[in-house]
Order: C-alpha cells, then structure tokens, then sequence
C-alpha cells in the first residue's frame, strides 16, 4: 500500500447540526471551560460502490485555552480515564517516504495493534491522511472490522461453542490525533464557537496535496484553531502532552500492601490493615513514549522537548531521515563520549543531514547548524543522570524487530527510569508490572523491575496474581511471583477467592461441559458461574469431583482455608500454605490450564504424589467424560507428561538417596487422606512409578516381612528360596538357621563381625603356600566349616528373637503365606481331580470334605474383598467379586446335584459330574491368577496372554463367527440337503466348520453309499412341483424322506466350491491372521509387560498381607480365634461402659479419647524434596533449551544472516570507497608524475632526451584506451620497467576482435592467441574443436624477431616482426610471456593483449614531418629572437580528433615509403584514387615529396630530407603485448612550395611549431628535435 498523499477528485458536503450532542455524554458540561469546544465528526465515504460511515470526536482549543479544560472535557464529554501509557508518534508527513519493505509496515502495525489490545494506551499522531498516521489508521481498521467479525460470530450458534466474551472485553482503541485547521481542506466549516455534529462526505480515501483530510480511522481529534506556525503547532502539541502527563480526572489508585477493592476481603482484618498502613497512593503521572518514525527538522526539535522533560524517545533506526541521524549521534555518544570526537561528528552530521534533507538547508546554514546542535543536544539529554532516554529499535539488524513494538517501548520506559523511593516506588512498581503483564513481556519484568528492587521486600497485590492465574499465557509471570515470593499462598486464598478464580476464566467452557456437566451431570446452561455451596462443607461439589477423579476424600478444605487466610490457622503456616497450593493446583487441573498447573506444580514441597495425582485427574477425564478428540488426546499427553515427572522425580531421589526414597514410599501424607505414595500410585494406576526399583525393593521388603533370608551357596548347588521355606515350614529346624528377623539392629552388627572374623580366618589359611589336592581340600573343608557356623551364627542372631515371635513373624511374613497356600491349593487340586475322576456317582466323604474347602475357600476371599475394599481402596476388586459370584453359583448347584441328590431325582448323575469338571477348570485356571504372577518369567508371559486373549483373539473370533456361521450352514446345506431341520443339524453344522480349523473332514463329498447315489439320481424338478397344490398351499410331507436317506450326503460341484472356499479362508488367511495377531502383540507389548507385571505384584502382596496364616481349610480355626477375640473386646467394651455409669471406676482415671497424633514430616523432608525439584527444573530447563536450540540458532543464523548482509553492504561500500581513494591516490600520483614531465619538457633551451622520453612512454599509460572505456592499470614510472617487482600488477586484457576492423585489412589482422590458448586450456572442448584451433594457431603462428614471407589471397608479401629499437647501434630481440607473446621492451603499460593494433610485437610504421618557414610574404620571414618560424603539415584522424604526423603503415602490398606516399595524397592532397608505386623506395619517397618545391634560382634545391628517430614511438594504443615504432623523416622546404594550391582546407594543414601544439604521443619530442635541427624557434 502507498501511503503517499495523492492528488484525486473528490468533494465533501459539510453540514452543521447546531448543538446536536447526546445529553447522556454531556453530564455537567457547564464545568467545562467555555475556551473548550467540541463535538461528533462524522464520516461518509463513497468508494468502491458502497457507502463506509466512521465517527469521531473531536475537541478544539486554541493557544490561550486551558489544557486542565481539555482535560475536564475528555473526562466529562469523552468519559476518558487516565491511559496506563501514551504514544505520541512523530513523523512529519512532509518528510515521509514509503518503505521499501511492505513487510515493515506489516509488522509496525501488528505490533502496535498487539499492544493496544493488551493494555489501556493512547496514541498520538498528527491525524492527518498519509504518512505514519495512514499506516497507523489502516491498522486500526484492519483490527475494527476483526473485531466486528467475532462479534457477528458470537452472536450467532457458533458463540456458545467458543467462548467470545475475551472481545467484548477487549480495551477500547484510542488514537488522537492533533490537528491545526489551517491544514485541513474544510477546516473553516468546522464551526468552533458551541458543541456540533459535523457529517463529512468524501469521495474517495486520499487528500490533495496542500490540504489534507483527516484520517477517519482515529477515535478523537485534537484540532488547533487560529494556528498556521509550524513551530507555534509544535509548542502548542507540546503543551497538550504536557498535561497529559497528569492524570485525566481521577488518577489511578495503588495500595501498598492489600487491595480494598477485593470482595473475598476479611473487613476486620481490612480495618486493622488500614490502621498500621493508611497511605494510599494516588498516581502522579501519566508514563508516555515517544516514537520517532522517519521525521524532519520539526520532529528533531519535538524530541528535544521530550527529552527535556525527561520523556523517554524509540527511535526506529533505519526507517530513515531524523531518526536515522538521531540513532547515530546517539551511538556515536555512547562509544565515543570524549569532547575530541565533536568536531568528527558534527562535520559527518552536517553530510548526513545535506543528504537527508537537500532542500531544507539548502540557502540557510544557520538552520542547518541550529538543527545540527539540536540533534546533540538530544544525545546528550539522554545520557544524562545515568540513564537512557534514547532507546534504539534497529531495523536493519532485527527486520522483525517492529513485530515486538510492546518490548521496545516498555525497554524505553524502563532504561529511562531511575530508582524510587516511598510511595513512588510502590506507584512505578505496580504501575511498570500491570504494564509488562499487560503486554506479556515477563522477560522485562524480570530483568527491569525486580532486578532493579532486588535490595527491597517486594509483595504484589492480590488483583495482579489474580491477573496472572486467569489471563491467558501469564505463566511466566506466575513463576516470576513464586520464585521471587512475592505472595504468601494461605494469605491469598480463602474460599471467596477460590470460588471467584472459578467464576473468572476466561475460557470456562472445558470446566462447565465436563467438570460439571459431565462428571457432576448438572443441568446444562445452569452450573455455571458456581455458587458457595460448590466449596463448602467436606461433600462439596468440588471435592465430590476430586473424588470420583481420584478415589480420594476431602481434598479441599475451604474451612480450612478461610481460617488460615485469617490468620486463625488450623494447621502450621508450612501446612496452610501446602492446602493453599493444592487448591490452587486442582483448580487449574480442573479448569484444563497445563501451564499453569505446571508452574504451580513446581512451588510443591510434595510434588511426587502431586504430579501423580494430577495425571490421575486428567486421565480419568480423558478416559471417561471428554468427548472431542484433540482434547481427549491433549489431555492424555499432559497426564503422561506428569505421570513421567513423578516417575522422574523418584528416579532422582533414588539416585541422591537410594534410602531416603524407599523410606518416603511408605510415609503417610495427611493432604491426600493419610495415604502413602506407593497407596497414590496404585490409585493413579501409574505402573511405570511402580516398576521403578525403588518401589520394587520397597514391594519386595512388604513381600518378605521382617524375615531375612539368608543366601547360601554350596558350590555344588544352590538352594531356592522356595525349598528353604517349605523346609522351614515342615520341619520347623532349618527357620533358625536360614532365617533371621529384621526387628533388632543389635543382631546386624554381630553378624557383620562374625563374618569379618571368619573372613580373617580364611585370609590367614589362604596366606600359606600349599599344594593343589590340599588347597582343593582345604578349600572345600573351610567352606562347609564357614557355611555351619554361618547357620549357627544366625541361629544365635534368632536366639534374641523370642521362640512365639519367631513363628508369629515367620507365618505371618505373606512370602510365607504364599508357599503355604500354593503347597494347600495344589493339595486341593489333586482332591478336586479325584473326586472328578472317581465313577459314577463318587464318593461322598470326599465330596463333602471338599465342598467344605470349597466353602472356605469363598469365605477366604469374601473376607479379603472386605478388607480390601475398606483399607486399599486403591486396588480394583471387581473381578474378585465376579469370582465370588462364580463360586457360589457353584456351591449352591453342587450342594444341590452332588452333596443332596435326593431332593432332585431328575438330574442325572452325569450333569452333576458335568459341573463337578466345570469347576475343575475353573479353579485349575485360577491357579495361573494368584500363583503363577509372583514369577519373573511367568509374570509379563500372562500379562501378553491376557492382553492377547482380551483384544486380538476376540477382535479375530469376531470377524471369524461371519465365515464359521456362514461357511457351516452353507457346507451343511449343500453336502446334506434332506437332513431335517433339527437341533442336532445345527450343532453338527456349526461343529463342523468348528473343527474345521483343527480337523479336516472332507470323506463326504464325494457322496454316501451306491444306494445314496441311486437316490440323488432319480430326483427331478418335479419333486418339489409335485408337492404343491398350489403356490401358497405345499404339501410339505410329500418331499420329506425317510431317515435313511436324510444322512446321505451330496456329491455336486457346489459342494466341493464353498468347502474349498471355507477351508481356504479359515487354514490360509484367518489361521494365519491369529498368528500375525498374536505376534504383533507380543512384540509390542514385550517391554512394556514387565512393566505391567511389576505394577500388579502390588495387588498380590497386599492379598497374601490380607489373608490369615492358617490356608483353607484350615482357616475355620483362624476365625474361631477371630469370633472369641471379637466376643472379648465386646465385653470389655460393655465392661468399660458399665464401670463409666457407674462409681466402681473414677472418672478421671478412666482414659480419654485422644484425637489420633498424625506422623507429620519433619522440614528436611521438604527441603530435600524442593531441592530435588530444583534439580528436575534445571534439567527440564536444559531439556527445553536443547529442544529449542535448533529454532533458535535458526533465528539466530538468519539474524547474523541480515546482520552480514548488512555488514557486507558496509564493507562493500567501505571497500568501494577505499578502492576510490586508492584510484585517486594513483590517478594523483599519475597526474604528478605526468606534470613533472611535463615540466620537464617546457623549457625549450633543455635539449630533450629522446630515449629517456621514450622509455618513460607516457602516452602508452593514458586511460581509457583509445576508442573504448577500458581502464589500465595504474603503472608508476618505477614499476615500467619489466625487471622491477611488481605484485599487485593485474593489467587488464583487450584486443580487438577481427570483424570490428574494416574488411579490406581484416586478413593482414593477427588472430587473437591469448583466446585460442584459452580455449585449448577448456577441458569441455570436443577433439574436433580442438584440432580445428590447434591447426588454426600452426597456421597463423607468427615468427617473432625476423623478417618472414607470406603469400596471402596469391599475394606475397614481406611482414618484419624484428624491432627497430636499438641498444648501442644492434637491434634489440623483445623478450615474450608465458603464453609466447612478445613484451612491451619499453616496460608495463597497464593493458594486454593486442589493443586496436594490427599485429602482436612491433608494428611498423613511417612518419614524415614536413615543414618549411613560416613566411607573411613571399620572401619575408617570421622570426621571433632572431630565429625562423616553422611551420609543419598536421593531420587530424577523423576517428578519435587526434593531431598527428602523416604517416605511412604497412598494408600488405604497399611498401612503407608507398603507404605513407598515399596516406600524404589522400588525407592532404584529397586525391583519394591517385595511381602510386606500391614497392617504392627510400629515393622515391624523397623524390615524391622534393616534387613539391617551387622553381627557383641557384644550385641550392630549397629541400633538405633525412631521418630524424627511429625506434620506439609512445602511442595511447600501445598495450604490454602490441607496440608501435616508426622511422621519422624530415622533409623541410627552405625556399617557396606549391603545396597551398594542392592542400585541401591549407590552413586546417598547416601547424606552427611551438609547445602549443599537441600532438599524440612523444610527437611534441620530435617536433621539437625537428626544429632543433633546422635551427627554428620553439617556445
């Protein structure tokens, strides 16, 4: 979007409703001063075919009115209260420029709509239509128009699935922007002067250039009357913010310690609060940021102002203009405050604003200069009093930096504040921490506000904790809170404030549909919000919740908590405070708020059993009541989430204690019923906390009592544990000498010297050197010898224990129980087996003996389900109640049909035996339940059993019962199609395709007997058509056959197709499918099954710990001791109540009911506890940052990413600027060196030194090359020469390609062979291109340094590559490259390759100067000091506009001497087609030119000639590869030529020789050698 103003048509209707304001917004107007007016600006808008309507506000004032009567006036007229924070956005929008990046401005608008939807904040701008305050107006009406949307929605069915009243509640948007008439376009139709409503109709978005519109998207407007200063706008602006930073009416109100506004507060506690703490502050200030966005002069001076009253500024750095040369001179200060650097800073400062701004300053230094000191001074406002009033938000580094707007400002406020004391402490505390909650930035909070108060006690008040458990995402601030203790938990909460976090969620969908709807089935739309009686009383609706989530009682004491939130504790404040975070945590449990119950969680001081209910809690309403599944399967994450914390944590303590954490298992915690962790495990059914090893040593401790058995090994064999015990059990001895008793601590310590004399013993036998038998020997003897008098010794250990003890602990240990009850279940198994087998009717002695052990069998487990059910209501007892069932069922049948048959003579026998089996089966299957889980390798193989039988077997039997039904019947049908319909023929069917999968019957189908065959043959069609009388009348007899025939199966194709169908389906697939089943399972559940096995060893030790000593059918003695126990306490307690009536017994000697003392844990436990929890936080911490470390060395790569774009940017501009300074360097070093020749050569009295001229060849270094723009490199005259070092020298390669040249001499051109060498060096090139170039370059590869012959198109010609350049009178042989390419012999000239020269090497060429005396008439001379004036013939080249000497070069088949003949009559003659000697001589030459002397007197010719150099020629087009030299003739007229009627334009031809002349070259050289020859004037 283009934010630029531009022009469009449009028109705007201004109508003026006098007076037309509700009276409902004008209460008490008249206390508004008269100076302040107001009213409604409406506007319409026609674009886009349909019709858009905004209203707005508006305010005007003029520069007398009072600014506490524009505040009276928002308050009263604009019902405005004090902002929590202002904006004020400078941006002039005469200075504004479009960002390049759209993204920018996206992210600009979604980080200011963010902090305008989280916290009460007024912007300012300037209102007008462009600029920032269009990008801010758009946000606005992108975030109005979504707003309206979810509004539309939530009121439609849509809003009762989602919670829409967080809209509703959303802060209103204010933007303000102040506005001066003079720039509006209809501001004189604003009427001023009383209360109006003005209707504004435009037709389009955009304002005219001069006069702007205002921006319909703000709430209100400030406009500015009688004001058209620019400067006098600003001071009046600057006035507005000014009182705005006081509060608007009333200001804001904090509390130093406790908020009077609570409802949930006690009054009498309030009353004594206010007594000792009756300072109440009152706000003083209003906190504003300034925003500089891009800006001009008049936005620099509005910073200053700021900054002079302490107003922190943000600047955004690089959004351009002021901001960007704020940002550096704020930057600059910081790393360099010494004074040295002004005067660089103001210099670079004055660049940068000349850029900035190139039409502001252009004609007035002073402004230039004031708004330079100005940019200082604000620098310098900032770094004052040691802080920061300048806060920089750098795009160009962060591009996403606008997104987290909210941070940087809230970072301005903060760095710019100093520390408080008093009562303005307090007010900036509470003030700075609603803001950093409000926007969510606990990162500021944290590092801004308690870092700052680290010194101080810090309590916050109750509504900003409140704010921090019921506003979404403010879990870091709650941890913030408790880690800081800022809050006393018991204080805070009492049942009003539990019953109000619950009536305050902002989402209360989840706690209403399934805590109360679905777990509590209150009515829907009714529950909610909650009332007292959902707290109060133990059978509370809450803990009923809680009850039937966690099996657990009277969690929640609101009693409780409203007398310790009192000060009236029930319970020591440790305790108080560990309800208070319970209630807290099941709060947030039940509202669904994981984060919140984490960070709760982490505050625990018993957080292994918290986390274990928490997971029970989500568990079970995932399991049973939540319906939707992303929430069913979120919740199940969470509850495995924490069920792993617990798990964790005990991992943790039992790696630190080991001790400690099997000690803790069994401690009793009054908060949760006075279970213990190992009873809250079992009741969260968490098996991974019970397979642990610590719980599994606890188990294995409850498994074997107080006994200690004692490990033996007899090197040969090692008794088991289980033979021990049987041992023990049968003939009592061995218990003394295999087991010990863990009930005194006197015994280890013996036990331990005993062994270690022993083992001294047989160290010191051991010491001396015997041989192998005696060691064998010794050996085995010193072994039994020390295994007797171990035994012994443990015998002695017993001897301490008394004898009854003994056996009281050894049958009371439920390891023992257990070989007991197996040795007498096998017992009764084998009983039961023979009163099976017996015949017939049985023997009725054993059936009533073992009907009788039946029968206590089944009061054995109705009493262990009693017991069960009332002290472990953790275990599960539904399927012991199912076998109770069972197993009086079949009691009553077999007392009835086998113990009393005479009562039943119908039942035969044989039924009776049919249930006798029946419950065979039963109690043999049970054995695999109670006996066979106490082994390692039995256990997990019946948990997959189990598990496989459960789901596979009856999801494949499932799907197996549609083909077994289906197949049998059809087989059945189709092999036996007469069978009758029979109860019999349904079991045989059925059966049949039963069998099917272990038996195969297939002897059927090719039929019965010759006389079944017989019978099937004589059927017809007309069996059936005979029958029927009619259609609806069958003589259904007559098509019935005689038994003999209904057996006689069918042979026929069909019956073959659906039993080989029928097996194919049951063998192949289904069989098949059973296995994969089966196999599947095992491997998916085989490491968890151990798991499952370790977790319901629990179930059975608590069901040998609940069973009597003595096993069925010896228990009836048990529960005879029972009876007469229980007939004894009643009569001592009838004894007891008789002697309380009455006087045999004083009252006060009777004893007391004392309130039962409860095991409270000692401080260290908690201690530990938290420190273990600190130690999970740092590792869950590191967990977290391991998991993010990806995303955020993503971020920060792609941050280092802009940063290096930048940088590179930098440092290519950095490195293009130091490559400039380094060009000009050299190119005033060249330029020097060049003057210095040429001073050189001024004097005309110095002889010129030709071959040091020529070697320093000038001319051949000029850039750019002759004819195009290519650059040479620079070469120095001490680097020319080729022996000097020269490093950096990287000469640029240019030749001119053939076709550029004219086609006539394109033949005489040399090929190009530094190309042909690199192409030859490209390994893509195929053979054929290869030879083609290397046949190429044979062909045309010059000879260097000789004369050679060529005969080019039947033409012979001569070409000479030998260099005329001489070293003592022999010519010199030019030295050639890597690459077989002759070198300049002159030195570098900063360019290879062959240039625009013909030939690689020397190229030949003739010049000729000819010259005479300058005359004014025919016989007069010029003479100037008494020397002649000489003038020669210039030539000027129509290509480059050069002046040259003429000259010849070779073409081919003219010689030299002809070239430079014809060049003379074409370029000076003009006779372009003159007939010429194409092999003429030296001779000739001469001739040709002393042919121009006029006729005169005497033998003199008047015309001398002769060669004046020849050698190296410095040229422009001479590169290090390609050179020029010439042979310089003179040919001088002394006495009157004919030239001037033969030369075309003469005096364009002819030159006067002086140091005026410039010619290419060294030719000046030889002009001036010319005229010292002939003896002219040269000046």
């Amino acid at each position: 979007m283009d934010y630029l103003t531009i022009d469009e048509d449009q028109y705007r209707t201004v109508t003026s409703l006098s007076s037309y304001i509700s009276r409902g917004s004008v209460d008490n107007l008249d206390e508004v001063s008269s100076r302040v007016t107001g009213g409604i600006l409406k506007f319409e808008f026609e674009a886009g075919g349909c019709e858009e309507l905004h209203q707005s506000y508006f305010i005007a004032i003029s520069e007398d009115s009072s600014m506490d009567g524009m505040a009276k006036y928002m308050s009263k007229i604009w019902r405005k209260r004090t902002p929590d924070i202002i904006l004020t956005i400078m941006s002039n929008i005469e200075h504004f420029k479009p960002w390049e990046d759209l993204s920018q401005v996206e992210d600009f608008q979604s980080g200011l709509t963010q902090a305008l939807n989280t916290t009460n904040m007024w912007v300012l701008t300037n209102g007008l239509d462009g600029g920032i305050s269009r990008i801010v107006g758009d946000a606005i009406h992108n975030e109005h128009e979504r707003r309206s949307i979810l509004l539309s929605r939530a009121n439609t069915a849509y809003g009762k699935i989602a919670n829409s009243a967080h809209v509703e509640e959303l802060t209103k948007l204010t933007v303000i922007g102040i506005v001066p008439k003079s720039t509006l376009s209809y501001g004189k139709d604003i009427a001023t002067n009383h209360d109006v409503v003005v209707q504004l109709k435009n037709k389009g978005l955009r304002a005219k250039r001069h006069t702007s519109e205002l921006n319909a998207e703000h709430s209100h407007f400030i406009l500015l009357d009688d004001i058209t200063d620019l400067h006098e706008i600003m001071a009046l602006r600057y006035k507005i913010e000014e009182r705005l930073l006081t509060p608007i009416g009333r200001g804001k109100r904090y509390r130093k310690m406790i908020n009077m506004s609570d409802p949930n507060l006690n009054m009498e506690d309030a009353s004594a609060f206010l007594h000792n703490h009756s300072d109440i502050i009152s706000s003083t200030s209003t906190p504003m940021v300034g925003l500089l966005i891009q800006g001009g002069p008049i936005d620099i001076e509005h910073v200053v102002d700021l900054l002079r009253k302490k107003v922190p500024v943000l600047v955004v750095k690089g959004s351009g203009l002021a901001a960007d040369l704020v940002a550096f001179v704020f930057n600059e200060k910081l790393t360099h405050p010494n004074e040295e650097h002004e005067a660089y800073l103001k210099q670079e400062l004055i660049k940068r604003m000349l850029v900035c701004y190139p039409n502001d300053f252009q004609d007035d230094e002073p402004a230039r200069n004031h708004c330079r000191d100005l940019i200082i001074e604000s620098a310098n406002l900032a770094l004052q009093e040691n802080g920061k009033s300048i806060t920089i938000l750098d795009i160009e580094a962060d591009p996403s930096a606008l997104k987290n707007l909210d941070m940087y400002i809230l970072l301005a406020l903060f760095e710019s504040q100093g520390t408080k004391r008093g009562t303005q402490f307090q007010e900036q505390f509470q003030s700075d921490l609603k803001l950093t909650m409000d926007w969510n930035r606990c990162d500021l909070a944290e590092s801004r506000i308690f870092r700052k108060y680290s010194g101080k006690v810090l309590q916050i008040p109750p509504e900003l904790f409140d704010r921090a458990l019921l506003k979404r995402d403010r879990e870091k601030f709650l941890d913030l809170f408790m880690e800081k203790k800022t809050v006393v938990l018991h204080q805070y909460l009492n049942h009003k404030k539990l019953l109000y976090l619950f009536n305050q969620l902002e989402k209360p969908e989840f706690f209403c549909h399934i805590c109360l709807e679905g777990v509590l089935a209150k009515i829907p739309g009714t529950c909610y919000p909650v009332d007292r009686d959902f707290l109060m009383d133990k059978d509370s609706e809450l803990n009923q919740i809680l009850n039937k989530l966690t099996g657990l009682e009277n969690l929640v004491s609101s009693y409780d908590l409203s007398m310790n939130a009192s000060g009236k504790y029930v319970c020591d404040k440790a305790a108080a405070e560990r309800k208070a975070l319970l209630a807290l945590i099941y709060w947030a449990a039940l509202t669904n708020n994981p984060k919140i119950v984490k960070s709760l969680w982490l505050q625990s001081e018993q957080p292994m059993v918290t986390a274990l209910i928490i997971s029970r809690i989500w568990h079970q309403l995932s399991k049973k009541w939540v319906k939707d599944l992303d929430t069913k399967r979120q919740l199940k994450e969470d509850a495995i989430e924490f069920g792993q914390h617990a798990v964790d944590l005990l991992d943790l303590s039992y790696k630190d204690s080991a001790l400690h954490a099997i000690a803790s298992l069994d401690d009793k915690l009054p908060e949760f019923g006075n279970k213990t962790v190992t009873q809250v495990a079992q009741l969260c059914r968490n098996k991974y906390f019970i397979a642990h090893k610590s719980c599994q040593k606890w188990m294995n401790h409850r498994w074997h009592g107080v006994l200690r058995i004692r490990e033996v090994d007899y090197r040969i064999f090692k008794l088991p544990e289980y033979v021990k015990i049987y041992l023990s059990i049968l003939f009592i001895i061995p218990m003394f000498f295999w087991v010990t008793y863990d009930v005194e601590k006197n015994g280890v310590a013996v036990k331990e010297e005993e062994e270690d004399e022993e083992e001294d013993h047989m160290e010191a036998t051991e010491s001396q050197p015997l041989s192998g038998d005696e060691k064998w020997k010794r050996s085995r003897k010193a072994n039994v010898t020390y295994h007797v008098k171990e035994m012994l010794s443990y015998g002695r250990q017993n001897l301490k224990v008394p004898i009854f003890l003994q056996f009281y602990y050894f049958y009371s240990a439920p390891i023992v129980k257990f070989y007991i009850s197996q040795f007498f279940y096998f017992l009764y198994l084998m009983l039961f087996s023979l009163a099976a087998i017996i015949p017939s009717c049985g023997d009725i002695q054993i059936d009533i003996i073992l009907y009788f052990w039946t029968f206590m069998l089944w009061i054995e487990v109705i009493r262990k389900t009693i017991l069960k059910k009332r002290n472990h209501k953790e275990l599960t007892v539904h399927w012991t109640v199912v076998e109770i069932i069972l197993i009086f069922l079949y009691l009553l049948t077999v007392g009835i049909i086998r113990i009393i048959p005479r009562y039943l003579p119908s039942i035969q026998y044989t039924t009776a035996k049919f249930i006798m089996c029946l419950g065979l089966i039963y109690f043999y299957y049970r054995t695999m339940n109670i006996y066979f889980p106490i082994s390692p390798v039995l256990g997990p193989m019946l948990i997959s059993i189990k598990r496989m039988v459960r789901y596979d077997f009856i999801t494949w039997f499932k799907m197996f019962m549609i083909i077994m039904v289906s197949g049998g019947i059809a087989i059945q049908a189709t092999l036996y199609p007469n069978y009758p319909l029979s109860e019999y023929g349904l079991t045989m069917a059925l059966s049949r395709a039963l069998f099917a999968m272990f038996l195969t019957k297939i002897d059927d189908l090719d039929g019965g007997s010759d006389k079944c065959h017989r019978f099937y043959h004589s059927q017809n069609n007309r069996v059936c058509h005979d029958a029927a009388a009619s259609f609806w009348n069958r003589n259904i007899s007559k098509v019935r056959f005689s038994d003999e025939y209904a057996v006689c199966p069918h042979r026929s194709f069909g019956g073959y197709a659906i039993t080989i169908q029928y097996l194919l389906l049951t063998k192949l697939i289904f069989i098949t499918l059973l296995y994969a089943l089966f196999s599947t399972t095992t491997t998916k559940i085989q490491a968890e099954s151990e798991k499952i096995w370790k977790f319901q060893l629990h179930d059975l030790i608590v069901d040998f710990e609940t069973r009597l000593r003595l096993p069925a059918p010896l228990n009836f003695i048990s529960y005879f001791f029972m009876l007469f126990e229980l007939i004894y306490k009643a009569g001592k307690k009838m004894y007891k109540w008789i002697c309380r009536s009455g006087c045999c017994v004083k009252h006060e000697d009777l004893p007391t009911d004392k309130p039962p003392a409860i095991k409270v844990k000692h401080h260290s436990d908690f201690t530990f506890w938290k420190t273990l929890m600190k130690n999970l936080k740092k590792q869950q911490k590191q967990d977290e940052i391991n998991a993010l470390r990806p995303l955020e060395m993503e971020q920060r790569m792609q941050q280092l990413l802009s940063q290096s774009l930048v940088q590179m940017q930098f440092n290519d501009k950095l490195t293009e600027q130091l490559s400039n300074l380094e060009r000009s360097v050299m190119t005033c070093q060249m330029a020097l060196e060049q003057v210095h020749h040429k001073i050189d050569t001024m004097d005309p009295k110095k002889l010129p030194d030709m071959e040091k001229t020529t070697i320093l060849h000038m001319a051949s270094r000029e850039s750019p090359y002759p004819g195009t723009t290519v650059e040479r490199f620079p070469v120095f005259d001490k680097y020319i020469n080729w022996e000097e070092a020269y490093a950096s020298y990287d000469p640029v390669l240019y030749t001119k390609p053939i076709e550029e040249y004219p086609e006539e001499v394109r033949l005489l051109i040399d090929l190009d062979y530094i190309e042909l060498i690199h192409k030859l060096e490209d390994v893509s090139l195929d053979q054929d291109d290869r030879h083609s170039i290397l046949s190429t370059q044979t062909l045309h590869r010059p000879l260097w340094n000789v004369v050679a012959g060529y005969s080019i198109n039947d033409i012979n010609m001569e070409i000479n590559r030998m260099s005329w350049i001489d070293k003592d009178g022999v010519p010199i042989k030019y030295a050639l490259d890597s690459y077989n390419i002759p070198l300049n012999p002159n030195g570098r000239t900063g360019l290879r390759g062959r240039g625009k020269l013909w030939r690689w090497g020397p190229n030949h060429s003739v010049k000729v100067v000819i010259s005479r005396w300058k005359r004014y008439k025919s016989d007069s001379f010029i003479k100037v000091n008494d020397k002649r004036v000489m003038e020669v013939i210039i030539i000027q080249k129509r290509a480059t506009g050069e002046l040259t000497l003429p000259e010849g070069k070779e073409y081919g088949h003219l010689s030299l001497y002809s070239a430079v003949c014809k060049k003379f009559l074409d370029k000076v003659l003009g006779q372009k087609n003159a007939e010429i000697d194409e092999q003429m001589s030296e001779n000739q030459m001469v001739e040709f030119f002393e042919q121009f002397v006029e006729p005169h007197q005497g033998p003199f010719t008047g015309f001398t000639s002769g060669i004046i150099y020849k050698g190296y020629m410095d040229d422009p087009s001479n590169t290090d590869n390609a050179w020029r030299e010439a042979e310089v003739w003179n040919f001088h007229y002394h006495v009157p030529d004919n030239l001037d009627s033969r030369i075309v334009q003469k005096e364009k031809r002819w030159k006067e020789v002086s140091s005026y002349l410039h010619l290419a070259g060294n030719q000046n050289l030889i002009l001036q050698e010319t005229a010292r020859i002939n003896g002219a004037y040269y000046v």
